[in-house]
């Protein structure tokens, strides 16, 4: 038993590092090492701090066990990404016109699109060049506690009604800096290089500010996606942090960078308009 202990306690060192699989069992992101846990938590009561992979995950101090994370971006309950939706309701769904012409819609996620989006992220995943996860998310319940926990929309073709991207809303961190959001952005593959980011990074900044939300910060946009740098600084982030050393990317020679963009929203004009 203290062997196992130690190997949990020196496996978790933050609650960001860390990916959740179903209950019992948990992967750091930088060792790759998976340990199953036990969720019987009296073996633990000496440990001061630490991530359990039960369905919520607990950090623990001393005897009390309690629901908590260092930061919420990366975790959830099972959504629909309907959370606070009614505050956009002059906003969404919003059509609009991308630069080559095509018609497109921002809307919320519907039921029937939930498999889809999973699949989207796990795409990205794959790719293993611009989010830091390594597994794939195996579930629509584990996915749906990822990027349907909050708000979440879809852009959809206005010709067939495919999914051209999808984006979420939710707090980067919890609490008394919970009015801080994160976003997390994908776009298709068959439908990149056509201004679909763009519109999803206008449509963020204006959802977010009439969600409540009073900043957004974006914790890792890594050096080496260059389309993701030059987005959040046309659209007016400053980067505020640089990380080096942060991520194993495919494609990648060593370790990438990694930087943290800042956009205040309160500073966003009340007249900002999310079309291209």
């Amino acid at each position: 038993m203290h062997n196992y202990y130690m190997k949990i306690h020196h496996l978790i060192a933050a609650s960001s590092c860390v990916r959740k699989h179903a209950a019992g069992s948990i992967t750091c992101f930088h060792t790759q090492h998976k340990v199953n846990v036990s969720q019987n938590l009296r073996y633990f009561k000496t440990v001061s701090l630490y991530y359990v992979g039960t369905s919520k995950g607990a950090l623990i101090h001393g005897n009390k066990s309690t629901v908590r994370q260092m930061t919420t971006a990366y975790s959830g309950e099972p959504g629909d990404g309907t959370l606070g939706l009614d505050k956009l309701k002059n906003n969404l769904p919003y059509k609009s016109t991308l630069t080559n012409g095509k018609l497109v819609e921002i809307s919320a996620f519907e039921e029937h699109e939930w498999e889809h989006g999973m699949e989207l992220m796990n795409l990205v995943i794959r790719e293993g060049k611009s989010w830091p996860f390594v597994d794939e998310f195996e579930t629509v319940e584990s996915y749906r506690g990822y990027f349907l926990s909050h708000a979440a929309f879809v852009v959809r073709d206005g010709e067939n009604s495919r999914i051209m991207g999808c984006f979420y809303i939710k707090p980067n961190f919890p609490g008394r800096c919970s009015h801080i959001c994160n976003g997390g952005f994908i776009t298709a593959p068959e439908y990149r290089r056509m201004g679909v980011a763009t519109l999803m990074g206008r449509a963020f900044l204006k959802y977010a500010k009439e969600l409540g939300y009073k900043s957004s910060y974006f914790n890792l946009v890594f050096k080496s996606n260059d389309a993701s740098v030059r987005l959040w600084e046309k659209l007016g982030f400053e980067r505020i942090a640089t990380l080096e050393s942060a991520a194993e990317l495919n494609g990648v020679e060593g370790l990438d960078t990694a930087y943290g963009y800042r956009f205040d929203l309160d500073s966003l004009n009340k007249d900002f308009v999310i079309h291209l």
